[in-house]
């Protein structure tokens, strides 16, 4: 079921949307002066008005934080972030070159290879404030402290994000993979496959990130797929495994949208 919009961001447009629960997001939304939402909000979607379309209540949207709990995996947190890209193309009359500062808190104890993994999602080489539109704050200061990491950052659209999307090489391989889906040619898909997990060799572990919730499991269903097209010859099961689930697995081909 569909979200329905906050009724008070139809009175005070939010300039800051932190996501997540619990009391740390509570208490920083309270000072950003917002609201939390969770992630299950994100997911549900939009509410349409009754003529189809959707406020623009984001339009003075300034900065987003991700509050990420410690039993929350990279790949929600990556959903989490198109989710509020997918809100402020609907909620925005700049669509997808609305900036925005965005900042991921996590967990003190957290070890860099969660950052790491974000980045990859991000299709950066490593999250830069001064470049990226992102920033990471680990919950071991003030937030005081964590106020002025946020204000640091040198807010960005999502066409830069998009640019580097299309230039990573493993969002290229998925998007080869999803653009043959299409084709239903065996060989383009044995072959997209093939790249994928030569792209991936070492780290399939990653291809969570480009699956739709549960992404671990999607992940998993995936990952066996794709393996099944280099230790076996591919069978009619396989090719309608590709045919009928396997766009129900992956996220959506956010290169295809800038084309």
């Amino acid at each position: 079921m569909a979200s329905l919009i906050p009724n008070e961001w139809r009175y005070v447009p939010p300039v800051s949307l932190v996501v997540g629960r619990g009391p740390y997001a509570v208490a920083l939304a309270t000072i950003l002066g917002t609201e939390a939402i969770t992630s299950g909000q994100l997911s549900a979607g939009l509410e349409p008005n009754d003529g189809g379309g959707y406020p623009q209540v984001l339009e003075s949207l300034a900065q987003v934080v991700f509050v990420v709990s410690e039993s929350m995996p990279a790949a929600e947190v990556i959903e989490n972030h198109r989710a509020v890209w997918h809100w402020v193309g609907k909620l925005s009359s700049a669509g997808d070159q609305h900036e925005l500062a965005i900042l991921f808190v996590l967990p003190a104890d957290v070890a860099q290879g969660f950052e790491d993994v974000l980045a990859v999602g991000l299709g950066v080489p490593r999250i830069d404030p001064a470049v990226t539109g992102h920033a990471v704050w680990r919950c071991a200061g003030s937030l005081s402290e964590l106020i002025d990491v946020l204000t640091g950052i040198r807010p960005m659209d999502l066409l830069p994000l998009r640019a580097r999307w299309a230039a990573d090489t493993k969002h290229t391989a998925m998007a080869g993979l999803r653009a043959t889906l299409v084709q239903v040619n065996p060989t383009a898909i044995s072959e997209a496959a093939r790249q994928v997990l030569a792209t991936f060799s070492g780290q399939e572990y990653l291809l969570d990130l480009f699956c739709r919730p549960p992404s671990h499991r999607h992940g998993n269903l995936l990952r066996n797929w794709l393996n099944a097209a280099v230790t076996n010859t591919v069978t009619p099961d396989w090719l309608k495994v590709a045919r009928n689930q396997l766009d129900g697995w992956l996220t959506e081909d956010e290169i295809a949208r800038t084309q």
